[in-house]
């Protein structure tokens, strides 16, 4: 049965009209973003792939020298996922964001003995209003941007990575236009970015030549310290 499914899958993927009816069936079991990604996590899964093995390895060895060749004593990521990730990272101090709140609940309890760290759910509106307790050296966005399928979400999203910030920003993302395929649309972020957030710009991009077909690293420095 499984493989008359995947055929069929297959079959259908191939063709435009196909991949209309797997999006439009997709479309009506996924909700939105938040809500695919709470019932995935309820549902005993995990981050995917990139949080995983040699995926993980690699992120955290680029990190990890980022934060401590710049001193950097404060992290907040925007999507910290079910913590896999963040058991190889080595920072200071770290805050963890997530919609998710079976996936906070995950990570409070894995490092519940670990007060550098700290995870609470993301809600765009409160960080408004606790901007101050929010802000770090530095804001990670990683595999998220191309998880966020609605344009008012990912609008969001991105003031909100760049303004809890005063140092730098770095997002792990393909930075391509593509359509929404079920919980995934990637976006040609960085254009957006210049359009959007000023007094930042692209740094460096680091080609992920290590692992086919991964995304590249794009780190962002907030141009007031130029003239420091």
């Amino acid at each position: 049965m499984d493989q008359l499914k995947l055929l069929l899958h297959r079959i259908l993927n191939s063709n435009i009209i196909g991949r209309y009816f797997i999006n439009e069936h997709f479309k009506r079991k996924f909700g939105d973003s938040a809500g695919y990604w709470e019932k995935r996590y309820k549902d005993n899964g995990n981050s995917g792939s990139g949080s995983y093995g040699m995926h993980a390895k690699y992120k955290a060895a680029i990190l990890n020298k980022f934060v401590c060749e710049n001193n950097l004593q404060k992290v907040i990521e925007f999507g910290c996922g079910d913590g896999n990730q963040l058991t190889h990272f080595k920072f200071p101090s770290y805050i963890g964001l997530d919609v998710s709140a079976t996936a906070i609940k995950k990570c409070r309890a894995i490092f519940k003995e670990d007060g550098t760290k700290s995870f609470f759910i993301y809600d765009p509106e409160e960080l408004i209003h606790d901007q101050s307790l929010m802000n770090a050296d530095l804001a990670l966005s990683l595999d998220v941007i191309y998880h966020l399928v609605e344009d008012k979400v990912f609008e969001e999203y991105m003031h909100r990575l760049f303004a809890a910030s005063d140092k730098f920003v770095i997002i792990y993302a393909w930075d391509v236009d593509s359509d929404k395929s079920f919980h995934v649309r990637q976006r040609k972020f960085t254009t957006w970015v210049n359009l959007n957030i000023p007094h930042w710009r692209l740094k460096q991009r680091i080609e992920n030549k290590d692992l086919g077909g991964a995304c590249d690293f794009f780190i962002y420095e907030k141009t007031s310290l130029l003239s420091d």
